[in-house]
C-alpha cells in the first residue's frame, strides 16, 4: 500500500491539516521527550506539556472550550495492528515525517497517508487509525480530556476493525 500526502484531496474525509497555529514552539518543547531504544512509547496526558506550552489558546480555538489534553507519542514503529478511535477529534503534529493508515467503519480497505514534519493534522472523530509508522518520532497528541483513561471492562467481542502491515525499509 503506497502512501498518498496529507494536503491531497483523499485524505478530506478523514480529516484535515489545520494552519494558522505555529508548531516550532510545540517542536521545541517535544524534543525534550526522550526516545526509546526500542519500540514506541505512548502517553496520553503529559502534565509537563501542559506546563512548558502556551496552548490554551490553540486548545480553547480546537475544541471550541472544551477541556483537552495534551500527551505524545515517541519512538519507532513498523506495524499497524489495529485502526481506533477516539471520543472526538484528534489534533497531531510531529517533529519528523510520519505515516498513518485510517479507514473509515464501512470502508473495506484502509488508505496509508504520509504527514509531513510540523504539519499539524486533525483527525475526525470517526476516522479509524492506526499509530504512526515511522523511525525515531516524536509525535504531539491532542486529545480530548480523559480519552484512553482505563476502561473498566470489555465485551469480550474481538473487534473487527484491526489491519497489519509493515512499514517498509
Amino acid at each position: 500500500m503506497s502512501s498518498v500526502h496529507v494536503f491531497e484531496p483523499s485524505f478530506l474525509p478523514y480529516g484535515r491539516v489545520i494552519t494558522g497555529i505555529p508548531t516550532a514552539d510545540m517542536m521545541s518543547v517535544l524534543a525534550g521527550f526522550p526516545l526509546p531504544e526500542e519500540g514506541m512509547v505512548y502517553s496520553p496526558r503529559e502534565d509537563d506539556l501542559h506546563a512548558q506550552l502556551d496552548f490554551e489558546p490553540w486548545g480553547a480555538a480546537l475544541y471550541a472550550d472544551m477541556p483537552y489534553q495534551l500527551g505524545y507519542c515517541a519512538g519507532s514503529n513498523a506495524r499497524a495492528d489495529a485502526l481506533v478511535r477516539h471520543g472526538g477529534s484528534a489534533y497531531i503534529c510531529g517533529d519528523s515525517d510520519f505515516e498513518l493508515i485510517v479507514r473509515h467503519r464501512w470502508e473495506d480497505t484502509p488508505a496509508r497517508f504520509a504527514v509531513p514534519a510540523h504539519t499539524l493534522v486533525e483527525l475526525y472523530g470517526d476516522t479509524l487509525r492506526s499509530a504512526p509508522l515511522g523511525r525515531d518520532f516524536r509525535i504531539l497528541v491532542i486529545l480530548p480530556f480523559a480519552t484512553n483513561t482505563e476502561y473498566p471492562g470489555g465485551s469480550g467481542v474481538p473487534s473487527r476493525n484491526t489491519w497489519q502491515e509493515e512499514l517498509p525499509d
